[in-house]
Protein backbone atom coordinates (compact mmCIF):
# COMPACT_ATOMS: atom_id res chain seq x y z
CA UNK A 1 0.00 0.00 0.00
CA UNK A 2 1.16 3.47 -0.64
CA UNK A 3 1.19 5.74 2.36
CA UNK A 4 -1.21 8.69 2.32
CA UNK A 5 0.36 11.86 2.03
CA UNK A 6 -1.48 14.63 4.04
CA UNK A 7 -2.28 17.60 1.57
CA UNK A 8 -2.35 20.99 3.33
CA UNK A 9 -3.88 24.34 2.27
CA UNK A 10 -1.91 25.90 -0.02
CA UNK A 11 -2.85 29.97 -0.62
CA UNK A 12 -2.01 31.54 -4.37
CA UNK A 13 1.65 31.55 -3.91
CA UNK A 14 2.04 27.67 -2.94
CA UNK A 15 2.71 29.17 0.73
CA UNK A 16 1.17 27.16 3.88
CA UNK A 17 -1.78 28.59 5.66
CA UNK A 18 -0.90 29.02 9.65
CA UNK A 19 -3.24 26.90 11.87
CA UNK A 20 -5.61 29.51 13.65
CA UNK A 21 -8.74 28.32 15.35
CA UNK A 22 -11.93 29.74 16.18
CA UNK A 23 -11.05 30.62 19.86
CA UNK A 24 -8.08 32.45 18.66
CA UNK A 25 -10.11 34.60 16.53
CA UNK A 26 -12.69 34.81 19.22
CA UNK A 27 -9.72 35.86 21.86
CA UNK A 28 -8.51 38.35 19.36
CA UNK A 29 -12.33 40.06 18.84
CA UNK A 30 -12.74 39.94 22.64
CA UNK A 31 -9.75 42.20 22.93
CA UNK A 32 -10.72 44.16 19.98
CA UNK A 33 -14.32 44.45 21.48
CA UNK A 34 -12.55 45.86 24.84
CA UNK A 35 -10.74 48.53 23.11
CA UNK A 36 -14.27 49.72 20.87
CA UNK A 37 -15.79 49.77 24.72
CA UNK A 38 -14.29 53.11 25.01
CA UNK A 39 -15.51 55.08 22.08
CA UNK A 40 -18.53 56.37 24.11
CA UNK A 41 -16.75 57.13 27.49
CA UNK A 42 -13.69 59.00 25.23
CA UNK A 43 -16.45 61.18 23.59
CA UNK A 44 -17.13 62.87 27.28
CA UNK A 45 -13.79 63.52 27.59
CA UNK A 46 -14.04 65.12 23.67
CA UNK A 47 -16.93 66.62 24.54
CA UNK A 48 -15.65 68.53 27.76
CA UNK A 49 -12.30 69.58 25.67
CA UNK A 50 -13.91 70.77 22.43
CA UNK A 51 -16.83 72.94 24.17
CA UNK A 52 -16.01 76.22 23.50
CA UNK A 53 -19.23 78.17 25.79
CA UNK A 54 -17.78 76.50 29.25
CA UNK A 55 -19.56 78.25 31.51
CA UNK A 56 -17.64 80.27 34.42
CA UNK A 57 -18.13 78.67 37.72
CA UNK A 58 -14.74 77.50 37.77
CA UNK A 59 -15.53 74.86 40.55
CA UNK A 60 -17.84 72.81 37.66
CA UNK A 61 -14.87 73.28 35.40
CA UNK A 62 -12.71 72.30 37.96
CA UNK A 63 -14.82 69.05 39.05
CA UNK A 64 -15.25 68.12 35.52
CA UNK A 65 -11.28 68.57 34.36
CA UNK A 66 -10.77 66.23 37.35
CA UNK A 67 -13.40 63.55 36.56
CA UNK A 68 -12.37 63.56 32.70
CA UNK A 69 -8.88 63.10 34.13
CA UNK A 70 -9.52 60.12 36.40
CA UNK A 71 -11.51 58.62 32.92
CA UNK A 72 -8.66 59.17 30.63
CA UNK A 73 -5.90 57.64 33.39
CA UNK A 74 -8.10 54.51 33.24
CA UNK A 75 -8.70 54.56 29.37
CA UNK A 76 -4.60 54.90 29.37
CA UNK A 77 -4.34 52.37 31.36
CA UNK A 78 -6.81 49.85 29.88
CA UNK A 79 -5.91 50.46 26.28
CA UNK A 80 -2.08 49.91 26.97
CA UNK A 81 -3.11 46.52 28.86
CA UNK A 82 -5.40 45.60 25.54
CA UNK A 83 -2.51 46.61 22.92
CA UNK A 84 0.12 44.33 25.05
CA UNK A 85 -2.39 41.75 25.46
CA UNK A 86 -3.59 41.88 21.52
CA UNK A 87 0.33 42.45 20.60
CA UNK A 88 0.62 38.91 21.98
CA UNK A 89 -1.99 37.34 20.87
CA UNK A 90 -1.18 37.97 16.73
CA UNK A 91 2.09 37.33 18.53
CA UNK A 92 1.52 33.78 19.10
CA UNK A 93 -0.85 33.35 16.06
CA UNK A 94 2.23 34.40 13.70
CA UNK A 95 4.36 31.39 15.46
CA UNK A 96 1.45 28.82 14.58
CA UNK A 97 2.29 25.51 12.88
CA UNK A 98 1.50 25.62 9.47
CA UNK A 99 -1.09 23.22 7.87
Amino acid sequence: MKEIEKIGIKTSNKQPVKEISYQDMYRLGDTLEQLRSWQEPLCVIEKFFSDKKRPANKQKIIRDYHACSLLFNVFLTDFGSSLEKMERQIGELKTRRKV
